[in-house]
């Protein structure tokens, strides 16, 4: 089996792994297989910590996972000092299952981290050394992951969070897939993963990612995304030179997971989402450059999704009234809703806009069948 094939499987494991995190899965394996550190950012509880857990354990991978507070010292991470080294006027860190060993990191609450640890964190990141008795140590770290439960507004914490290349926000499974989500959360519980590729070979697709990176300015792709970039200029969407670059090495990344000889228009529209973005208000003003851009082949399908979805909304909030009228209507949209998706494309890139339809539905057949109750006394 070739490494790409590998990387299929380990995608597909995830996904088996964990119920409506297709997007998250896409951001942190972009990040593992270009390198670049990535942030998941959302509320307490959402699968942000085991599913890069999982993932180490599915590459069979040295893992670090540190929750940070603002009293974590350097030592807590990097490894603590070497006393008899010290007495003998040496400065050298015991690193044993610590970070500089680690080929994937997790650092959880980034923002509470001191600005020491971040200050460390800084180098780490961008240069893959750590400072040991005088001299620099390359490590072997293939990624850098890290989660807060919100953006930091905090001025001293914006250079740190430009340098977090990919980031992605996490939603709270939907209502309709609670099931689902508790059969899948006790088995993920106490089961043990055989790997499905290993540390050498996610380095081996690193150096791919870079090649095809590397040919993006003999590609058409190029001006497509320089217009991309034009028009977040004019909505207000601010992007660093340094994000403006590598947001084309996860587009390269992207490619590669989809199964792409080169980089499409459907991989930058996806790497715009996880790289461009700044907080969730960003969110949509990408979405907008994409569907106007015409750069996403399902935009099509998004938007009727979407328009759709809009309608079973508003219907939604209409009967709450409960007249027989606004019940018909509600039922009417409703079973369009259903017989659209049974038509649309099994696309992995579509699932995030059917999961917002597929629970837009389920609150619609909750409410049919009260109304119901109430009416008819059932």
């Amino acid at each position: 089996m070739s490494v790409l094939s590998k990387l299929a499987e380990l995608k597909l494991r995830l996904a088996d792994l964990f119920v409506q995190r297709e997007a998250e899965i896409t951001a942190v394996l972009a990040g593992l297989i270009s390198g670049e550190p990535a942030i998941l950012v959302g509320e307490a509880g959402t699968a942000k910590t085991i599913l890069i857990e999982k993932m180490a354990e599915l590459i069979d991978a040295k893992y670090f996972y540190y929750l940070l507070t603002r009293f974590t010292e350097p030592d807590e991470v990097l490894g603590p000092l070497d006393i008899n080294a010290l007495r003998e006027g040496k400065y050298v860190r015991r690193i044993e299952g610590r970070l500089p060993e680690a080929e994937i990191v997790f650092l959880d609450e980034i923002f509470k981290a001191s600005s020491a640890i971040r200050n460390i964190l800084l180098d780490i990141i961008l240069n893959r050394r750590f400072r040991n008795n005088g001299e620099y140590i390359k490590l072997p770290m293939l990624t850098m992951y890290a989660a807060s439960n919100e953006v930091s507004s905090d001025a001293e914490d914006a250079a740190f969070y430009d340098r977090l290349t990919v980031r992605c926000f996490v939603k709270s499974v939907s209502e309709d897939a609670w099931n689902e989500l508790i059969e899948r959360g006790i088995t993920l519980e106490e089961l043990k993963l055989e790997p499905a590729i290993n540390v050498n070979e996610i380095r081996e697709i690193q150096q791919v990612v870079m090649e095809r990176f590397r040919k993006i300015p003999e590609s058409g792709i190029l001006q497509v995304y320089l217009d991309a970039l034009a028009s977040l200029k004019q909505k207000g969407v601010r992007i660093s030179d340094r994000r403006k670059i590598k947001l084309l090495k996860i587009a390269s990344a992207i490619s590669i997971i989809y199964g792409e000889d080169s980089v499409s228009p459907d991989s930058l529209a996806e790497a715009l989402k996880f790289v461009a973005v700044h907080d969730e208000d960003d969110v949509r003003k990408v979405d907008q450059v994409i569907f106007e851009l015409g750069l996403s082949s399902y935009y099509k399908h998004i938007q009727r999704i979407q328009t759709v979805n809009s309608e079973l909304q508003n219907a939604i909030r209409l009967s709450r009234s409960g007249s027989i009228d606004e019940l018909k209507m509600l039922s009417s949209i409703c079973n369009k809703a259903s017989e659209m998706l049974e038509n649309m494309p099994q696309n992995p890139r579509l699932m995030p806009y059917i999961r917002q339809l597929r629970g837009s539905i389920f609150k619609a057949k909750d409410m049919l069948e009260k109304k119901k109750a109430e009416i008819f006394g059932e």
